[in-house]
């Protein structure tokens, strides 16, 4: 199985996170990369921050 990131497409191998094509026939997990994962968390962070939400510990 074979993690791609949901959000740049990036696919990790054995070596990390790089931009390239998915094999043809293996079966996908989505999920999200580091950096797209921290840029996800700061956008969680802010919609929080503006709607006057409180983050539980």
């Amino acid at each position: 199985m074979q993690v791609i990131c949901c959000v740049c497409h990036k696919t990790k191998n054995h070596k990390g996170w790089a931009k390239q094509a998915a094999r043809s026939g293996v079966r996908l997990s989505h999920g999200y990369c580091p950096r797209c994962y921290r840029q996800m968390m700061e956008m969680v962070d802010n919609f929080f921050v503006l709607n006057g939400c409180r983050k539980s510990a």
